[in-house]
């Protein structure tokens, strides 16, 4: 589990509105806005798995992996951020990486770590 660590509250409002930009299927403005939050907040877990979020879904796996292991520097056991780059190693055909991922994911889920 990651460190408690204060919040940066204006980072935090900025992580909202990226994240509003992605739901609006926004990702090239989101990705901007996620940068700035990591401007702002360079630990921001939250923001590096999200810009990964839309890094993929921009069919951009090799940026989105590259986020997915920022934000698992800053919150090694995010199973979220685990499934997910387990997910998109797999879309680029590296299956073994991938599934192993996801099953870390899902151990630390069900709370076998």
């Amino acid at each position: 589990m990651a460190k408690h660590r204060e919040r940066n509250p204006f980072a935090e409002i900025t992580l909202q509105q990226a994240n509003e930009m992605k739901y609006r299927n926004d990702y090239a403005n989101a990705i901007e806005i996620y940068d700035q939050v990591l401007e702002i907040d360079p630990q921001n877990a939250r923001a590096f798995h999200s810009k990964g979020n839309a890094m993929d879904l921009l069919g951009r796996y090799e940026e989105a992996i590259s986020c997915y292991e920022s934000a698992l520097t800053c919150d090694p056991n995010n199973a979220e951020t685990l499934y997910n780059k387990g997910v998109t190693l797999c879309k680029i055909g590296r299956q073994s990486e991938g599934v192993e991922c996801i099953e870390q994911g899902v151990s630390i889920s069900f709370g076998n770590q």
